[in-house]
């Protein structure tokens, strides 16, 4: 069992529910650089989690999960996290397009993982095609996190 650190690079200034709408957080760099100090904590964490949040000081146009700024400036630098990370369940109504849409925006802005947690047969038909499409060259850094993590988790068994 592994614990997931989420979501990253923060849920508390939301003040919609991203089950149902886009939240937008208008709150300056300065102001953000507070909600990442519990994030640097757990930093060495196997896994992290993104958010569908539009932080405006970062990325006014892409939630975190779909923003190549967001994941690679904020979460992997600032942050300094370097572990496997994951959406959210890309079903959520804060994502809009296609589940392939949000799928390929999601790892091409820097996600490992993409949850869609309904499992809809002709959505997981659509995100494996579309996905697999991408070019290894993208697939190196996650396939050495996954790596990573098989290794902690089989070095913690002994």
């Amino acid at each position: 069992m592994v614990g997931v650190v989420k979501h990253m690079p923060g849920h508390g200034r939301a003040k919609v529910d991203t089950h149902h709408h886009l939240p937008t957080v208008t709150a300056t760099d300065a102001e953000l650089e507070v909600d990442l100090e519990p994030f640097r904590t757990l930093n060495q964490a196997p896994m992290g989690m993104t958010s569908h949040i539009v932080f405006d000081a970062w990325d006014a146009d892409r939630p975190a999960t779909l923003s190549p700024i967001v994941i690679d400036e904020i979460i992997r630098r600032r942050i300094g996290f370097d572990g496997l990370l994951m959406t959210d369940d890309i079903d959520m109504k804060a994502l809009s397009g296609t589940a392939g849409d949000k799928a390929v925006g999601a790892i091409a802005a820097g996600c490992d993982l993409v949850l869609d947690c309904w499992a809809r047969m002709d959505e997981m038909v659509e995100i494996a095609g579309r996905l697999g499409r991408f070019r290894k060259r993208r697939a190196r850094g996650s396939i050495g996190r996954w790596r990573r993590l098989a290794g902690r988790r089989a070095t913690s068994r002994n």
